[in-house]
């Protein structure tokens, strides 16, 4: 097997299951979202403090695990078959992580946590706070209080193969994009219940992709794109940037000790986890466009103002990616320029030093402007990888609270990257050069000691390119309302607290049949239990008998038993066939209950799209509601609006969404 330490610290290209199999056994120890995206537009973050004892919350922690946490390997599965246009089982995309404090209650010493300072602090510590520039009193009361693990749940709006379109449509209307995917709200409320008992959820957050409505690229509420300039770590990913740059000027390409960390309590030589850095970030909208028309305004000279290069020079970028330094109008190319550096640029006339791209991203200035500076090659070790979503009111409605960023990047060290980031470039005012003014976009609190907004003189380029520069104030209008360290710790650690559950059900026929089969057979298995007769071969013939015919159809494990002719086995096979079947069964009810809520809430979001059910209207053949209900001997109401042809209505598809939920009853009694 590779040496998969040394392989980690190789600044090269790391070929996944995207392509050949060669590093499988390291993405199935790692959770998705870590090294890509996890792709989904919504999302619910349960913040949890466990209340019940150690060995109730690992078991917990190891089922949760075993259903909903995705793996980096079962993601990159996943995306290959979106990418081949093949059908996507709709599933919920889920992520656990740990603070410091939660490795504590679950019973485990420093010595056993992920290293680091900050970690073991926690964000709310008075040493972060001033390192990052914080201020908890501005902190929303959740995240005041203790903090064990935080549950990520992602998910998109249709869970079928109108998947695309219902995207598509949410692009085109972003009002959809605050109202939560059915399957994503059933399975967080069916989670909460499961935790009472285990942990009281002390916050909860929701989260939505915003996008813009032609090209479909991420942006945030002051309306720039975002996500741009990630690390990349997949060779499909690198090939791709590939095509549109020779990264002669930037090369994006990220080693994996950029963001993995060595799982200290993981159960394999492959056991990586990352840290997350998670913070609420409150936007003012309504505020910051009036200050970027100020600020237009006062640069403007004798042409026009010019809100569109004033808004440029705060982010770095123009709002659809085009990188200031390169030229003072968008571009509206896609994709966005990123193969660029600011050596034509050391005075800032172009891009202000104070810009946010700038600032979390200085692309060499540390080795070209601050003396026995950094080289380029450790600078870009100081990365993050930036993960996170928007929350609350659409830009569109001009907020002043209540909506902004729910910010959050994985990283390898925390006092490398983020905390340094944060300390040494985003708050500090010399950096790269003396009196350059902090991060203008995110550099301080929004209010000072006396609860007043704070205001910083900038020098911006009065012209672009040219070495005039005017003094003008502006206002931070992000504020930080709270946040976290967390650890995603390696799979296999997750899962050690629970045994795997079944994965591999084989049969043919109708589930509740096969339910009753499989009781009737541990029936049989008991009467024979009773009369202490032979199981698996027939005590005469020592051909096979019905038990092991039956568990052999099914790819189930069966334990013999034979006195007659010669021994085989010993009594306790009766016991172990009958749990092996109890387990069958429970796997069989799960995985039942699993597939009818994703069908109801696929069924949920037809009705709300008024979609048809049964087929493509043009050639009526029987869709996925109609096979899933007649392999369950269901019955099933169509619904059909053509246009030309109307059969049945709406009702139709509340009367399909009870007979699922009568079935889903029964699957439990």
């Amino acid at each position: 097997m590779t040496d998969i330490s040394a392989k980690i610290n190789q600044i090269d290209e790391i070929v996944t299951s995207f392509d050949e199999s060669k590093f499988e056994y390291l993405l199935d120890e790692i959770q998705g979202n870590i090294l890509k995206s996890h792709g989904r537009n919504h999302a619910i973050h349960l913040f949890l403090k466990f209340t019940c004892d150690e060995v109730t919350a690992k078991q917990w922690i190891s089922n949760f695990t075993h259903k909903y946490v995705t793996s980096a390997l079962a993601q990159a599965e996943e995306t290959k078959l979106y990418r081949q246009n093949k059908d996507v089982p709709g599933k919920i995309f889920a992520n656990f992580f740990l603070t410091q404090a939660g490795y504590v209650y679950l019973g485990y010493e420093n010595d056993l946590f992920p290293e680091g300072k900050s970690f073991q602090k926690g964000m709310k510590h008075p040493d972060i706070q001033k390192e990052l520039g914080d201020d908890v009193n501005q902190w929303e009361q959740g995240f005041k209080n203790e903090i064990h693990a935080l549950v990520l749940l992602a998910s998109d709006k249709i869970t079928g193969p109108r998947s695309k379109e219902a995207k598509l449509l949410e692009r085109k209307n972003q009002n959809l994009l605050r109202k939560q995917p059915a399957l994503l709200t059933y399975k967080a409320e069916k989670i909460k219940q499961q935790l009472n008992g285990i942990a009281e959820i002390v916050h909860e957050e929701i989260g939505y992709v915003l996008r813009n409505s032609g090209t479909g690229a991420e942006t945030e509420h002051f309306g720039f794109r975002d996500g741009v300039s990630q690390p990349l770590f997949f060779k499909r990913d690198i090939d791709k940037e590939r095509e549109h740059s020779d990264f002669s000027k930037w090369d994006p390409r990220a080693p994996l000790s950029l963001v993995l960390h060595k799982d200290p309590l993981g159960k394999k030589g492959e056991s990586y986890g990352s840290f997350l850095v998670y913070r609420k970030l409150e936007q003012n909208v309504k505020a910051w466009e009036e200050d970027i028309k100020n600020l237009a305004e006062k640069l403007k000279g004798s042409e026009p103002a010019d809100p569109d290069l004033a808004g440029a020079y705060t982010m770095g970028r123009f709002h659809d990616g085009t990188p200031v330094v390169l030229q003072k109008t968008p571009s509206h190319k896609e994709p966005e320029e990123n193969n660029f550096n600011y050596i034509d640029d050391l005075q800032g006339f172009k891009c202000p030093f104070q810009s946010h791209a700038r600032k979390v991203n200085p692309r060499g200035d540390i080795e070209k402007l601050i003396p026995s500076g950094a080289s380029l090659e450790k600078e870009k070790m100081n990365r993050i990888v930036r993960r996170g979503i928007n929350y609350g009111h659409l830009p569109s409605e001009k907020p002043e609270k209540d909506a902004g960023l729910l910010f959050m990047c994985f990283q390898a060290n925390l006092e490398n990257q983020f905390n340094l980031m944060q300390n040494k470039w985003v708050k500090n005012s010399n950096f790269v050069k003396e009196k350059t003014g902090t991060d203008v976009v995110i550099g301080v609190e929004k209010r000072d000691e006396q609860g007043k907004d704070v205001k910083e003189t900038y020098k911006w380029p009065t012209k672009w390119g040219e070495s005039e520069q005017t003094e003008v104030d502006f206002v931070h209008w992000v504020t930080m309302k709270g946040g976290e360290y967390f650890f995603a710790p390696s799979m296999s650690f997750l899962k050690s607290f629970a045994p795997d559950p079944c994965c591999d059900i084989v049969f043919r026929g109708v589930p509740k049949e096969e339910i009753q089969a499989a009781h009737n057979m541990i029936s049989e298995l008991r009467n024979y239990q009773q009369r202490n007769w032979s199981i698996g071969l027939n005590g005469d013939t020592l051909q096979p008998d019905k038990f092991l015919a039956f568990f052999n159809q099914r790819n189930l494990s069966f334990k013999f038993y034979l006195l007659n002719q010669f021994p085989l086995g010993d009594s306790s096979a009766y016991d172990e066939n009958i749990a092996k079947l109890n387990q069958y069964i429970e796997d069989i009810r799960n995985q039942e209950i699993e597939a009818s809520e994703y069908k109801i809430a696929e069924l949920e979001e037809y009705r709300e799209l008024d979609w048809s059910i049964l087929s493509k209207t043009d050639t009526f053949k029987p869709d996925r509601f109609v096979s899933f209900f007649g392999e369950r001997e269901l019955p099933f109401k169509f619904v059909v609006d053509s246009g030309n042809i109307l059969l049945n209505d709406e009702s139709s598809y509340e009367e399909n969404i009870r007979t699922l939920k009568h079935y889903i009853s029964s699957l439990n009694q």
